[in-house]
């Protein structure tokens, strides 16, 4: 989950395409754990994620005077995090690409990631992650980037690289599955939390 907020990313971003070699590491230190978590569930070698997420930033560093200081970091380094690992996954083996282009997201979302916790008892935030994992892999994949590292349609699209109509349409068929699927024991937290998503769907 994000550590900083877009803003100050943006102007982390900023300031070292600008020559600020300090607020490189400030926006290395940032959004690291956000990178690392997002890698974690396209691998379960964590070695191989932290490699490929120091390539990435060697690559942002070396290329920074070709840098488009406008453009918004996260969806940036996280579409070039996807990039590196699909190509160090899949590397000379054919069976891994087709597997990375069906089922190759492995959320798994818990109470810790869930913004909800804090609003819910730990009981219902368990079922919500429960209620998630059931989604498809790419489902999955949208809906974390969205509610959990708050990013926008078009960032989602631009990491992804999909359009920003198959963002919304993947976003509302999540949302309503989890209405469907959600049991009706906790029916009326999971319209509260549902009400939560469909809040922030157009932000």
């Amino acid at each position: 989950m994000q550590t900083h907020s877009k803003q100050s990313e943006e102007s982390l971003w900023k300031s070292f395409i600008l020559g600020n070699n300090d607020a490189f590491e400030l926006l290395v230190n940032g959004i690291y754990p956000s990178l690392f978590q997002y890698g974690c569930k396209f691998s379960r070698d964590p070695e191989m994620i932290k490699d490929c997420i120091q390539d990435v930033f060697l690559r942002v560093w070396e290329s920074r005077a070709n840098l488009n200081h406008s453009i918004p970091p996260m969806p940036y380094l996280f579409a070039s995090l996807r990039r590196q690992l699909h190509q160090q996954v899949t590397r000379n083996d054919g069976a891994a690409r087709d597997y990375w282009e069906t089922e190759y997201f492995e959320a798994v979302f818990t109470v810790e990631d869930a913004m909800i916790s804090s609003e819910a008892s730990k009981e219902l935030s368990d079922r919500f992650a429960a209620l998630l994992n059931g989604l498809p892999s790419r489902q999955k994949e949208i809906v974390l980037l969205k509610f959990f590292e708050n990013l926008s349609r078009e960032e989602i699209a631009a990491t992804m690289q999909i359009t920003p109509q198959s963002v919304s349409n993947t976003l509302q068929k999540s949302l309503n599955w989890l209405r469907n699927n959600w049991p009706t024991t906790v029916l009326s937290a999971a319209l509260y939390l549902c009400k939560y998503f469909d809040k922030n769907f157009n932000s």
